[in-house]
This record gives structure tokens, C-alpha cells and sequence, in this order.
């Protein structure tokens, strides 16, 4: 098997929580930052992991543990040849800037595995790097960054990995992926550091169902500004989670979403999740970008491909873009 080398990508929630469980189990993993200041901090301090599912307030002892990792920034990061990408990253950091960057650093055997919301992002990675063997890959992991080098692990969730759909056809093609050995050789380094993680032969399925369930929770607790678990406390809310999810849904079936109880799934998510704000409204919080173009406008662009209109999602995209900056 060829020599694999891990680097994370992003220091946010998640990458703080795969670079800090990865460190921590002794399989070495370089983050890579957006900063120097946050690579400068965790340099010295390390990546501290707060187990938060049982909650974070004042009577509840969260258990906590803190790895050395070596951290860089993303304009210094250099990558050898066999170096597998986390990438941890929104859809809104993937610029024309950041995806030249990474053609620039990346040698030519490497393969990018993307924990990216959304999709379309496997389209611009693979249009940027030609060469690179692409991976998606689906977590329900919940994580909350609460500081340049912390992280409140807030929801033990699972993770699927496998082939990476491009979405511009119908039905989805599939990008060039690692070979099997590379593939399992990630599996197993995830499942050394504490996750969960299956590999799946059918990532087209597993996308469209997070997508289906970030397309609802996302916006509507972003517009109301409310945590998850509220979402589905009136009847007017369940409407609106209602008719959002039946216009989706509709159209996610003609991409390979098969028929099932994703219903159940979504107000199983909200249930699981009550305490959290989506990562959609943290960004409407902050004064951030949303990723509301890679989630509802995506659909509302899977559905023109099939000659459809999809109004619903389409107002949704335009009411949470005239809240925030995108």
C-alpha cells in the first residue's frame, strides 16, 4: 500500500474535532489554517477536545482532553506525495483562490476527502484539480467551536465514506477516487481516533438525505433564529418544515433519493440536536457568509436541470440572503 499521510483542512468545528481525536489516538495529522494567529495558538496550546453531549451548563462536568498537533497555516502548508486532504472546510471557503492553492501545494498522488455541506463542491474541485482522486464523505458528528484551539464535541454521530457524486448529470456520475488500500487506510486511522465510520457504495444517497435535512433545518432555524429542537414546537413550524421538506424531497427523487421515512429522519435530527443552532444560523449570527447557495439554491438548481421550479426553496434562499451576507 502506498504511504498515506493525513492533513486537515479548516480549523473549525469539525476540523478542530478530526485534527484534536486524530493527534490525541496517535495518528498524526497536520491542521491547516485560514490564520497564522490560530496556527500560532494551537502550536503552543494544542487542540482541546470537551466532550459537551451531556450539555454545558454550569452543573455539568464535561470530560476534556488536549493533543499536541502540528498546526500551519494554509499559505505555508506543504503536502508530500501521499498526502490524503480532510477537508473541513464550508463551501463558501472553497474560492477560486483557495482551490488554486491547494493545485499549487498538492502534490500529484494525493486524494481530497470532502466533509463539505451541500453540493457542487466535488464539481469545482474537480474542475480545479483534475489530477486529484476525490472522496465524500457524510458525518451527523455535532461540534461546536468554542475558541481558536477548543472544541465541544456535542453530538456522537457517525461518518460514511465513499465515491464522490457529481450532481450535473442525471443520474449522478461518479469523480475518479483513492484506490481501496488508501480508502481503508483513512477508515482505519477515523476509527482509531474514536469515530465511526462505514464505507458505503452509495454516497449519492447518503448526500441527497443530508441534503434533504439540512434544507430544512438550516434556513428555517437561521430565519427564526431558533435552536433545532424548537423547530418543530408549534403546528405553524411543523407546516413550514412540512412543505419545504415535500417540494425537496420531490425533487432530491429524480437525483437517487429513494423513497423511505426521511420524515421521521428530520424531526429524529431535530430531537437529537434540540440544543443546537444549525451551523446556518451560528453564520447569520456572526455576520458570516451562509452556505445557503450549496444547500437551497442548489436545489432550486437541481430542480431548473429537470425543467422544474422549486419556489419554496427558492424564496428560502432569498430571505436568508437578505439577512446576511450570501
Amino acid at each position: 500500500m502506498r504511504e498515506t499521510k493525513i492533513a486537515v483542512a479548516g480549523g473549525g468545528s469539525l476540523g478542530l474535532l478530526l485534527a484534536g481525536k486524530l493527534n490525541a489516538a496517535g495518528c498524526p495529522a497536520e491542521l491547516w489554517t485560514r490564520t497564522e494567529d490560530q496556527a500560532r495558538i494551537i502550536e503552543r496550546d494544542g487542540i482541546t477536545v470537551i466532550d459537551g453531549a451531556g450539555g454545558a451548563d454550569a452543573t455539568t462536568v464535561n470530560a476534556a482532553m488536549t493533543a499536541a498537533v502540528k498546526a500551519v497555516p494554509l499559505e505555508k502548508a506543504a503536502a508530500p506525495s501521499g498526502t490524503a486532504v480532510l477537508l473541513a472546510m464550508k463551501q463558501t471557503a472553497l474560492t477560486p483562490s483557495f482551490v488554486a492553492r491547494l493545485k499549487h501545494m498538492l502534490p500529484e498522488e494525493h486524494a481530497i476527502v470532502a466533509f463539505c455541506n451541500g453540493i457542487g463542491h466535488f464539481d469545482k474541485l474537480q474542475a480545479g484539480l483534475p489530477s486529484a482522486e476525490l472522496a465524500a464523505a457524510v458525518t451527523t458528528e455535532a461540534a461546536r467551536r468554542s475558541g481558536p484551539a477548543e472544541v465541544a464535541h456535542t453530538g456522537k454521530g457517525q461518518i460514511w465514506l465513499g465515491q464522490a457524486p457529481l450532481f450535473a448529470a442525471i443520474p449522478p456520475t461518479y469523480a475518479k477516487s483513492p484506490d481501496h488500500d488508501r480508502m481503508q487506510y483513512i477508515e482505519s486511522r477515523l476509527i482509531q481516533a474514536g469515530f465511526t465510520v462505514s464505507m458505503s457504495n452509495n454516497m449519492t444517497e447518503r448526500m441527497l438525505r443530508k441534503l434533504l435535512i439540512n434544507a430544512v433545518i438550516n434556513p428555517l432555524t437561521a430565519l427564526l433564529r431558533i435552536r433545532n429542537g424548537e423547530l418543530t414546537s408549534t403546528p405553524e413550524r411543523l407546516s413550514l418544515m412540512r412543505q419545504l421538506y415535500d417540494e425537496t424531497a420531490g425533487i432530491l427523487r429524480e437525483y437517487g433519493l429513494k423513497d423511505g421515512s426521511h420524515w421521521d429522519e428530520l424531526l429524529h435530527v431535530c430531537a437529537r440536536t434540540a440544543s443546537n443552532h444549525s451551523s446556518m444560523l451560528q453564520d447569520i449570527l456572526a455576520g458570516r457568509k451562509t452556505e445557503i447557495d450549496a444547500i437551497n439554491g442548489a436545489v432550486v438548481s437541481l430542480a431548473a436541470n429537470l425543467g422544474r421550479q422549486a419556489p419554496w426553496n427558492d424564496k428560502i434562499t432569498r430571505m436568508v440572503k437578505s439577512i446576511s451576507d450570501g
